[in-house]
């Protein structure tokens, strides 16, 4: 059997050659599990393996790479060879070449990232939390590109070839969002590209936006009070805008015990119900699977939530279904305002009867702004469709990054807020009085939880709801409220 020699070195991801200024500098996974180390400078994520900091260990380079022909050639096991390998670092490199993605995998374990794209010939790109879309030191050729897309493609079981160029997915080792351009005549053979979006293990919470100045106490008290009594939430706006970290986060505070059943062509969504059903679409095969399929299979099921997630397109009159139905609909939508997102519901080829859009009556608006060099943070403002005027209710002032209310007493000023009254037999009276005690309870929460962690981690995004619901109806409770 002929190996190629090449094939069998280890690809290590060495340090710039000369000394950088960086902005930041950080270890991932973790400091206390030091796989690479990462240098953000002006436009730039440089990446590399701390191993190749280390001298000493690097002498034993050439051994594990005589192993390596070994197992190419079928004269032992790579499960064998990692078992006897002891430094860490060395086997995490060789189960990234041999059986995870490759030079990708620094990117999945860097928490800060929520995109990766690749082209070939080009630096990988990633969106970084803090920093934005940054250039890495990472180029891939394109034999690596192929044999990345159909690794990912094989993972997930998906058929992906020159036939079938185009998939997107969910891969099973990080759970994250892959959508591939295979390269094919419909590339003109010229290209290929790969996106893949992140999925966190830890989603953040509404604690955490409020510090960080995504939402107002305020403004977040109005959110869970819609969230709570079933009314259509639509979130919209542009890419990497923190929609599905919002939606997310707004998700996690449906009520503990209601039984949850969410549809997606492709699963993003997170929610710490007991009760969930989670489903998705299906493209392929003999018997395909449609939006509204499932949508009268969650209204069979007796569900307390029926949550649609990302629309794009036609699915948006599948929806809307779910809106008339009164299960509430939490969803994200492209869209740079509002208004353009109603025109777009309107136009073809969604179509939304008129009488439908009355029904949606909340829109969140997420928004990046760029408060300093180099770093960029997320500010959310609301939006009230009512009467079929959109009004501001909290916006964002620039001038003091701060989300500001526009009206008074939002459960007084809204006509739609008489759907709730009607649907679920309970006065504005005692609305007010519960806004004003969701307002009083995040307070609360949010000044307990951050003398017990000033990162705000804990309490996760699973604990959140029983605590704020403990609390709310205590509060309700009581005479002075």
């Amino acid at each position: 059997m002929s190996i190629d020699l090449e094939s069998i070195k280890l690809k290590l991801l060495k340090p710039p050659v000369t000394e950088l200024s960086c902005i930041e500098k950080y270890n991932i996974p973790s400091p206390q599990r030091q796989l690479y180390v990462v240098c953000i400078t002006e436009g730039n994520y440089i990446v590399y393996d701390v191993v190749t900091l280390d001298p000493v260990a690097l002498k034993n380079l050439s051994k594990i790479e005589e192993r390596l022909y070994d197992v190419l050639v079928g004269e032992e096991s790579l499960t064998d060879l990692l078992d006897e390998v002891k430094d860490e670092r060395f086997k995490h490199i060789i189960e990234r070449q041999y059986a995870g993605y490759d030079v990708l995998e620094p990117f999945f374990l860097d928490p800060n990232i929520i995109n990766i794209h690749v082209m070939i010939n080009r630096p990988i790109q990633v969106h970084h939390r803090v920093y934005g879309r940054l250039n890495t030191n990472i180029i891939l050729n394109s034999d690596e590109a192929v044999e990345l897309a159909l690794r990912f493609a094989a993972a997930a079981g998906k058929p992906l070839s020159e036939a079938t160029p185009l998939a997107s997915f969910i891969e099973p080792r990080y759970e994250s969002r892959v959508s591939i351009v295979f390269l094919s005549d419909v590339t003109m053979r010229r290209n290929i590209t790969i996106d893949i979006r992140k999925l966190t293990e830890t989603p953040w919470t509404i604690l955490k936006l409020i510090h960080m100045g995504s939402l107002s106490i305020e403004e977040t008290a109005f959110l869970w009070l819609m969230v709570k009594y079933k009314v259509p939430i639509l979130i919209v706006g542009g890419l990497m805008t923190g929609k599905t970290t919002l939606a997310t986060s707004l998700l996690a505070l449906i009520p503990p015990g209601s039984r949850v059943f969410t549809v997606e062509d492709t699963p993003e969504i997170r929610i710490p119900a007991t009760y969930w059903t989670r489903t998705t679409t299906r493209e392929y095969g003999e018997y395909p699977i449609s939006v509204f399929d499932l949508l009268k299979t969650g209204v069979r099921l007796s569900q307390d939530y029926i949550i649609v997630g990302e629309i794009r397109g036609e699915e948006a009159r599948e929806w809307a279904h779910s809106i008339l139905l009164g299960h509430c609909a939490i969803t994200t939508f492209h869209a740079e305002s509002p208004e353009a997102a109603i025109l777009r519901l309107l136009s073809p080829p969604i179509s939304l009867d008129p009488q439908v859009i009355k029904m949606i009556n909340v829109f969140v608006k997420t928004n990046i702004v760029e408060k300093e060099p180099n770093k960029r943070v997320f500010r959310h403002e609301v939006y009230v469709h009512d009467e079929n005027i959109i009004k501001p209710l909290f916006t964002y002032n620039p001038t003091k990054d701060i989300i500001e209310s526009n009206v008074e007493n939002p459960i007084e000023s809204f006509k739609f807020i008489d759907r709730i009254v009607l649907t679920h037999r309970v006065s504005r009276e005692i609305l007010e009085r519960e806004y004003k005690a969701m307002i009083n309870v995040l307070e609360e929460t949010y000044r307990e939880a951050l003398t017990r962690d000033p990162t705000l981690e804990t309490p996760t995004y699973r604990e959140l709801a029983e605590i704020l619901y403990k609390k709310l109806y205590e509060k309700m409770q009581r005479s002075s409220f």
